[in-house]
């Protein structure tokens, strides 16, 4: 038998192993998520947690709202003033409209906040009849029908800058004749939101679909509604992606479906196997 110098035995040992990483690399087990993957998952969970706070004009923020107007057109009372803009009432209908405008924050600064919205609110009684007022003739609404007809403005945190350009809104409130308002609907959001990090420039167009099962919040004024706020979302969040900065972030369109959670002032997102909580007063991520 011939006997192989040493210096030509490891180059083969060295081949044999090269060839075994090869072959495993070729195998059929599943691969970790990438770090590109992980990012457009943040950043999808990001802007999903500032659509539902109540600082940035979110969900919570409308939330707020409805519940402000119920407890104010209560007994031939009008929406506390400085609240809303301007709310009438149309008789051959039954419908309330109403206009809210404000801001929070510097115009210059981080955070803030533009919110423009037009509402709609219809009281009706236990018989499904309109009526003016939560309480008329002693009678107490049972349900109320809250949409959101339109909606734009700005928001920046210190991770997103938003341009809102439509929302709308339909639920169905019950529990009108209590202390506690249960919402079911649908509620969607249209918006480009740019994103910056030392590492990635990008901005995320698209739209954010969202529906309420049992949210429930105190009726009226006078409440942290980001903390008052329980119940649950499902939801989808689709949006094309442009990357100015960071050309290893791959994805150039997400599709996300998601679970939040709310309670205790925390939105708690699962997606894509993926656990995320944001502040449902500022809409940032807990890092």
């Amino acid at each position: 038998m011939k006997i192989l110098p040493a210096t030509t035995s490891r180059l083969a040992l060295l081949a044999l192993l090269a060839s075994a990483l090869f072959l495993a690399g070729c195998g059929d087990d599943p691969v970790s998520p990438s770090a590109t993957d992980v990012t457009a998952d943040a950043d999808a969970a990001g802007v999903i947690a500032a659509d539902v706070a109540t600082d940035n004009g979110g969900l919570t923020d409308q939330i707020a709202d409805l519940s402000v107007a119920v407890g104010g057109l209560d007994a031939a009372k009008t929406p506390p003033a400085g609240v809303f803009h301007e709310a009438t009432y149309d008789p051959l209908t039954g419908t309330w409209t109403i206009t809210v405008e404000r801001e929070r924050g510097d115009p210059a600064g981080t955070p803030y906040a533009f919110i423009s919205r037009v509402y709609t609110l219809r009281f009706l009684d236990a018989a499904g009849e309109p009526q003016r007022f939560r309480v008329v003739d002693g009678d107490t609404a049972r349900t109320v029908e809250f949409d959101i007809l339109s909606g734009v403005g700005v928001h920046r945190t210190l991770r997103i800058e938003q341009n809102l350009d439509a929302l709308v809104a339909s639920f169905t409130v019950t529990g009108v004749n209590t202390d506690l308002l249960t919402i079911n609907g649908t509620y969607g959001r249209d918006a480009s939101n740019r994103l910056e990090t030392p590492r990635f420039v990008r901005t995320m167009t698209g739209a954010l679909d969202l529906e309420l099962i049992d949210v429930t919040v105190p009726c009226g004024a006078g409440h942290d509604f980001s903390q008052a706020v329980s119940g649950t979302v499902t939801g989808t969040y689709v949006a094309d992606i442009t990357v100015e900065r960071g050309e290893d972030y791959l994805e150039r369109h997400v599709d996300r479906s998601f679970t939040i959670v709310f309670g205790d002032g925390e939105a708690a997102i699962e997606l894509n196997g993926r656990h995320y909580v944001g502040n449902l007063g500022t809409g940032d991520l807990a890092d």
